[in-house]
């Protein structure tokens, strides 16, 4: 792990994300890889326990990785344990080499293919085109 201390931050719209602060004034603050946390019960032989999940916040509709958050929708901050920062690491470590995978598929895809795929979901068993 490294030596960045990652925060917990409350929001007033009652989600909680964990993520590196950036910077901070009177009004707002910056943070880098926000990640939703998400809590779920989970049945176990030992009973019913508490399983933390972490997914992107708001990445999945940008590729910005930073973002500024008002003062005012911010409830509480707190740091991060030791076990939620590893885990967190791990979580960004899969989700950019997701990314880097996905990235070079993309770049694999020709205008060709994707017209090709196109063409096979539009076949019909009929000749006819109504």
């Amino acid at each position: 792990m490294n030596d960045t201390t990652y925060k917990i931050i409350k929001l007033s719209n009652g989600e909680d994300i964990i993520a590196t602060l950036t910077s901070e004034n009177e009004i707002d603050i910056e943070v880098e890889n926000p990640l939703l946390m998400s809590i779920f019960p989970q049945l176990t032989k030992e009973g019913e326990l508490d399983s933390l999940n972490l997914s992107r916040w708001i990445q999945p509709y940008t590729e910005q990785n930073y973002f500024t958050l008002a003062k005012s929708a911010v409830v509480t901050t707190a740091v991060a344990s030791p076990g939620l920062s590893r885990y967190y690491e791990y979580v960004l470590k899969r989700i950019e080499d997701w990314q880097h995978k996905n990235k070079e598929t993309l770049e694999e895809t020709t205008n060709d293919d994707i017209y090709d795929e196109l063409l096979e979901e539009l076949e019909t068993e009929s000749k006819y085109i109504h």
